[in-house]
């Protein structure tokens, strides 16, 4: 569970992230104060297909937010390959990871090309 350090206030970087997010196809559901959660794909599909859902097999995490003594934003975030896994088994665990990755590693290099990352933890 990466917890990113970004520069600036959570007014000014959760909109970056949730854009991110966004290219991915994602859509951040259920926001609320402290912690927003990314989902892409469809449930009913893969819970009926399961991993053979395709480009619909539905990957979900979230992210809470804080800010630190400086004044600058943290972000963690929290996959459940859990679920990944009832929904689709070892195929979708897969899935699930490596999506999840894919989505750490873009914020990761969006965020230095923005001069917004400061740290990881």
């Amino acid at each position: 569970m990466p917890e990113l350090i970004l520069s600036g206030n959570d007014q000014q970087t959760v909109p970056v992230v949730v854009a991110i997010a966004r290219g991915l196809g994602y859509e951040a559901t259920q926001p609320s104060q402290g912690n927003i959660k990314l989902e892409r794909g469809n449930l009913t599909k893969t819970l009926l297909l399961g991993a053979m859902a395709g480009k619909n097999f539905h990957i979900s995490f979230s992210f809470d937010i804080g800010v630190d003594q400086h004044g600058n934003t943290w972000l963690r975030f929290d996959q459940d390959g859990a679920l990944g896994a009832v929904k689709g088994g070892a195929i979708g665990y897969a899935k699930s990871k490596s999506a999840y990755g894919e989505f750490i590693d873009t914020v990761r290099r969006e965020t230095v090309e923005r001069g917004l990352l400061l740290g990881e933890r």
